[in-house]
């Protein structure tokens, strides 16, 4: 019987609006002199530490959308800083009369919608919370079926590796007589949420990542006996070592 695929109620544009809300906060928070004089609003007073309040209720909400599996409230709140953020912008516009202002107004109105959108689309979710993912990867590999479920019967580490995950294995025939499908599913759903799955993606700790590098060389070993590895990735594929690369230089004693 196949596993249950289970869906988690979050879906993409959340986790926009949620990093969307991480980022500008961010901004307004370390930097908000910046950010008065780019709404057109004064860098001198009061305003710069009515905007950085601004940027720590961005944050907050960022968060609470972030590491909850279904964030209705956090997306109602949103809409609620929508409204108090046109407010104080329609206030700054009456004084100063600014095209910045009005620029600053037209962008919280088209950020308004999809917030006003996906909080409507949440709070028709009922039932259980689903918080999980379904993750697949699968790789073809050109030899026949015997031969790959061998393979995956010796390859003990990355068997272990899979069952401490509960994930599912399929081993099947490819269609257009291409070889054998080798797929791993498992139900993904990490601590802190969205925020827990971007450190897992950075440090490469999380299954998906390692699965697919892990699937990657068992295919090589496969069918050609072995492993290759890049000198630029030695390690596989992690995002962490991705961020340290640059670009390929000229040797030194070439340089004149």
């Amino acid at each position: 019987m196949a596993a249950q695929v289970r869906v988690r109620d979050k879906d993409s544009l959340a986790q926009f609006l949620g990093w969307f809300s991480i980022g500008l906060g961010t901004a307004q928070v370390t930097n908000p002199k910046t950010l008065c004089k780019i709404v057109g609003a004064s860098d001198d007073g009061i305003a710069p530490l009515v905007m950085r309040l601004m940027g720590l209720r961005e944050l907050m909400q960022g968060t609470g959308i972030l590491t909850r599996p279904r964030p209705t409230m956090w997306l109602w709140s949103r809409v609620g800083g929508d409204v108090l953020d046109l407010s104080l912008l329609l206030a700054t516009a009456v004084k100063n009369r600014k095209a910045r202002t009005a620029f600053a107004i037209a962008n919280v109105i088209g950020v308004t919608v999809p917030d006003v959108y996906e909080s409507r689309f949440l709070s028709r979710k009922a039932g259980p919370v689903r918080s999980a993912k379904r993750v697949r990867k699968g790789v073809t590999i050109d030899r026949p079926r015997s031969e790959v479920e061998a393979a995956w019967a010796a390859a003990t580490e990355l068997r272990r590796k899979v069952d401490a995950e509960g994930a599912s294995v399929i081993v099947a025939e490819a269609p257009g007589d291409r070889g054998t499908e080798l797929i791993v599913q498992f139900d993904y759903d990490p601590p802190a949420g969205d925020i827990g799955a971007a450190v897992q993606k950075l440090s490469g700790s999380d299954l998906a990542t390692q699965l697919s590098d892990d699937l990657r060389r068992l295919k090589q070993q496969i069918e050609t006996g072995q492993i290759v590895r890049s000198d630029g990735a030695p390690d596989g594929h992690l995002l962490a070592d991705h961020l340290k690369q640059r670009a390929a230089q000229p040797l030194k004693e070439a340089v004149r």
